[in-house]
């Protein structure tokens, strides 16, 4: 993988940067036995978010002509409490964009890995203005998908609202695919 070729501002964070759910990142940190640990180049980003590396980036045409995007980053956040009965493992998201509708997925932690991936979230994905070399995008409208209730323990319902996100990459020209592994 390339380097990006972008007028980016130095140190500008590449990624995909997201709270989950604040109200229950909150609920984990006042456990007397409450944890959040992050792996796999996942990063802090102020008190409650995480950045997510961006790993690559897709571009396809599809039968109907429709134009359909795709980002996988890397990283995970492992939050656990209740002396080992809670443990909620958010990692290697990928989103899928359609007509500004997105669909965010997660490692499906009962999957072996590299296996199959959990629906995790549904979104609207918007671009916004951005300097010169960068792809700025506003996650709106983020809800739980019914297939990801059993990964917060069916606790939150269908529909539930998660926090909104922001996706930050740098510009890949056309005839690329491939997301710079070091835009960090």
């Amino acid at each position: 993988m390339t380097e990006p070729s972008s007028t980016a501002p130095p140190g500008l964070p590449f990624g995909l940067r997201w709270g989950i759910k604040s109200s229950f990142v909150e609920y984990i940190r006042r456990m007397p036995d409450g944890q959040g640990r992050l792996g796999a180049g996942a990063v802090p980003v102020g008190s409650l978010e995480v950045l997510y590396p961006p790993e690559r980036g897709e571009l396809h045409t599809l039968d109907d002509g429709s134009i359909e995007r795709s980002w996988t980053f890397r990283g995970e956040v492992r939050f656990s409490g209740h002396f080992g009965m809670l443990v909620v493992r958010v990692a290697a998201p990928a989103l899928t964009v359609r007509d500004g509708m997105a669909e965010l997925s997660v490692a499906d932690p009962s999957a072996q890995e590299g296996g199959e991936r959990l629906p995790l979230v549904t979104l609207r994905l918007d671009p916004q203005p951005a300097p010169d070399g960068i792809e700025l995008w506003h996650g709106t409208d983020v809800r739980l998908t019914a297939a990801g209730t059993g990964l917060f323990n069916d606790v939150y319902p269908e529909g539930e609202p998660f926090e909104s996100l922001t996706v930050t990459l740098p510009v890949v020209p056309p005839s690329g695919s491939a997301m710079p592994s070091s835009a960090t």
